[in-house]
């Protein structure tokens, strides 16, 4: 069964491609949609997971915690922004660069010492339940979308304007 560093890496890689993609692609054939959403459902799901979990489990997890709150803001904030732009605009690809300025530290800490803090204090059994948690979140945040699990322009800009508190409400969980 899956771990939760194992569930989270996996993310980091489907935003790495994303986003790759996007950047690689010819201005005047960009389709931001697929970075945006494979972003901001990872921004999600490990702000209502993860970050939590380092809360409790860990030494300074509520700094720490605090951190990655901040940085999902961050991220969440400059997404927006990225989006007020056609593709094709070289602003776009200043506000693509701005995005994995912050996106790429945030990543390579989580990977290299907060993911593995955070197995330390649990047991495999605890491990694979909250990667399950965190899989089955994202799975709900994935299921209106249709099968490439894209939302469209207006339900992508809802989503990323919705306050967590809000949206963990919409999605049926709790804050635990």
């Amino acid at each position: 069964m899956t771990r939760i560093s194992e569930a989270v890496k996996q993310d980091h890689a489907v935003v790495r491609r994303a986003f790759r993609r996007l950047r690689d692609a010819a201005p005047e054939t960009r389709k931001p949609d697929e970075f945006m959403w494979a972003l901001d459902r990872y921004l999600i799901v490990d702000d209502l997971v993860v970050a939590p979990a380092l809360e409790h489990r860990i030494a300074h997890g509520g700094t720490r915690h605090r951190r990655l709150s901040d940085d999902f803001e961050s991220i969440s904030a400059k997404l927006r922004h990225m989006q007020r732009f056609n593709p094709a605009e070289p602003s776009f690809d200043s506000s693509l660069s701005a995005i994995w300025v912050d996106l790429e530290p945030h990543i390579r800490e989580e990977a290299t010492g907060d993911l593995h803090r955070l197995e330390e204090s649990l047991s495999q059994a605890d491990s694979e339940a909250l990667a399950k948690k965190y899989d089955d979140l994202k799975e709900l945040l994935q299921h209106p979308y249709g099968k490439d699990g894209v939302p469209d322009a207006r339900t992508l800009t809802a989503i990323l304007e919705m306050p967590r508190q809000e949206l963990m409400v919409k999605v049926g969980i709790s804050g635990d």
